[in-house]
């Protein structure tokens, strides 16, 4: 019966470790939206924006695809956002 449970364990632990790994190894790529697949939505939730003012929204956000442009979502801080810091 120990030894089910040690192997079982054993198995859950492997298997979050490989998922982990995976999820690193693609940097969450798949996680956020891109902007066209989120224009609906701001527009929904900032219907007094416009499309230009949106987009900058969402740059500030998430950044711009460079490696060294890193917005509040990708940061992986979020004391890193603009809202944070100016205690929003």
């Amino acid at each position: 019966m120990k030894s089910k449970f040690v192997i079982a364990l054993g198995v859950i632990v492997l298997t979050l470790g490989i998922g982990t790994a995976a999820y690193a190894a693609g940097e969450g790529q798949g996680l956020w939206a891109s902007f066209q697949d989120m224009l609906p939505h701001m527009r929904a939730m900032h219907p007094d924006l416009s499309d230009r003012q949106l987009e900058d929204m969402y740059q500030s956000c998430h950044g711009n695809s460079g490696q060294n442009e890193r917005g509040m979502m990708r940061s992986g801080n979020a004391q890193s956002g603009g809202m944070m810091q100016s205690g929003f």
